[in-house]
């Protein structure tokens, strides 16, 4: 394939790609940079394909006071071979005939096997070192509209949001300061090769691009052919609209976010103030929750339930490596490694008699004060929930709520004797990640007289002499016990 690229040849491809046809974001973007920073350089990521190629002539064409400040950007993945090579030597051809300074990185640690991600973030190194050394904030790439088609196939396969649907954007400002411009996002891959074939123009082809071997290349050949034919009209621009669209709705719900919670609220890496959502859309938590840096890097199903506890108000849940607790509509967060011989440590805590308490594991315990009658009809009646309420025979007026602790021993109500609570756990298959947050309620001298789940204790059973009774209630939190199968669900 011949580099042989002159003015005749780029002033043919800007003639049919004119800025009008480009992104109107990233052209705006473009001129508003050209014209603040004009001796900033501008980086281009340059792999010797139809769009790149295209992309480099026509920033060329529509900013040719920026030709001295352009570097382009080719990264050799060296997993093809001679093909590799070939691609960075035609590279460098195409950027000698045009004046542009070209910088090449190589993939070191290169792996036949490695996977497309790996790739990804390999190249992603490379040009942002690169843009770092000559002292760029801009990176042009070439994706197109049937990359935006691709990506949002993918995407919604996967399960996204309206950010991840809406990507990729004409204009990504990322936060390390870089910015990404897509001007050909408006423009298909079929109009691109079209006009560098009217110029006279090759490029490079991939060969791994025919393959089926990665999930793009899957939808490329085998689903979005298959949609433009059912569509019966011009898929990839509703596509492009319905990304718009939801960049549209994305920056919307950013904006409100913002002036609900500037500036973060004062998030911390260990507290983050979720008051000012409360009432508001579950999109705007989802959104604040996805920013807030112990979560960034949670798996959706870990993600989706402390989302859940957000909106209950109340509880705990795993956050990857620590736990989260919301109080009082602030989340806070202890990390895996700063509790003691559980990270799911807690507190001893008061109970009082006529009030409600909030679980750590998202359940809550209430003692109401009822008569020694009233406690023989609920009993007459089976009127006991056994499973999650006990009637226990105190004259305690506050109770103390607490985890186990080592050596702890329970007597259930009509059990021969008392047996070690771990024993008791075990025999009733309680998950050991739940048994150092499951409830212990106590007298005030630490005296056990219910655990959620089991009889009340022996030592606390209701008789005639009984002066006063108190009617506890467990509601279900992260975990439930089933009398049936003795064993304990956890709850997603």
């Amino acid at each position: 394939m011949s580099a042989s690229v002159g003015m005749e040849k780029v002033n043919t491809v800007a003639g049919l790609l004119t800025r009008g046809r480009l992104h109107p974001t990233a052209v705006v973007h473009a001129d508003r940079a050209q014209t603040e920073a004009p001796s900033q350089p501008w980086c281009i990521a340059f792999s010797g394909g139809a769009d790149s190629l295209a992309l480099l002539i026509l920033v060329l064409a529509h900013w040719p006071g920026m030709r001295s400040s352009l570097v382009a950007l080719h990264f050799n993945h060296r997993l093809r071979g001679e093909a590799s090579d070939a691609d960075e030597r035609f590279c460098r051809e195409v950027c000698a005939a045009l004046g542009v300074s070209l910088r090449v990185g190589q993939w070191e640690n290169a792996r036949a096997d490695a996977g497309e991600t790996e790739a990804r973030e390999a190249r992603q190194r490379f040009f942002a070192n690169a843009m770092e050394s000559v002292g760029a904030k801009i990176l042009w790439t070439g994706h197109h509209r049937d990359d935006v088609a691709e990506t949002l196939l993918m995407r919604i396969a996967r399960g996204s949001s309206s950010a991840g649907l809406a990507a990729p954007r004409p204009v990504q400002q990322r936060r390390d300061g870089r910015c990404f411009l897509r001007p050909l996002i408006a423009i298909s891959r079929q109009e691109i090769e079209d006009a560098l074939r009217a110029a006279k123009l090759t490029w490079r082809e991939d060969a791994t691009n025919a393959g089926r071997d990665f999930f793009r290349n899957r939808v490329r050949h085998d689903v979005l052919p298959a949609l433009k034919k059912a569509a019966e009209n011009d898929a990839l621009a509703g596509v492009a609209l319905t990304r718009e669209l939801l960049d549209e709705d994305d920056a919307a719900l950013e904006t409100w976010l913002a002036e609900l919670m500037p500036d973060g609220s004062g998030a911390t890496d260990t507290s983050l103030d979720l008051r000012p959502l409360v009432g508001r859309p579950r999109a705007l938590w989802r959104r604040a929750l996805r920013r807030w840096t112990p979560l960034t890097e949670l798996a959706r199903a870990g993600f989706e339930d402390v989302l859940a506890l957000c909106l209950r108000g109340y509880g705990r849940a795993n956050a990857g490596d620590g736990w989260v607790e919301m109080c009082e509509g602030v989340l806070y967060f202890q990390s895996a490694t700063d509790g003691d011989e559980s990270s799911t440590a807690w507190a001893a805590v008061s109970l009082v008699v006529g009030g409600r308490l909030f679980l750590p594991d998202g359940g809550r315990l209430t003692a109401q004060s009822i008569s020694l009658k009233e406690a023989r009809e609920l009993i007459a009646a089976r009127a006991i929930d056994v499973d999650r309420e006990a009637l226990v025979a105190t004259n305690a007026r506050e109770l103390r709520v607490r985890r186990k602790r080592v050596g702890d021993r329970y007597h259930p109500l009509g059990a021969p004797g008392s047996a070690k609570l771990q024993d008791l756990f075990v025999n009733r298959k309680i998950p050991v990640s739940q048994r150092q947050i499951w409830p212990l309620v106590c007298e005030p001298d630490e005296k056990i007289v219910w655990i959620p789940g089991f009889p009340p204790a022996e030592g606390s059973k209701i008789t005639d002499t009984s002066v006063t009774v108190v009617r506890l209630t467990y509601e279900i939190g992260t975990h439930t016990v089933h009398p049936q199968s003795q064993r304990v669900n956890v709850r997603s």
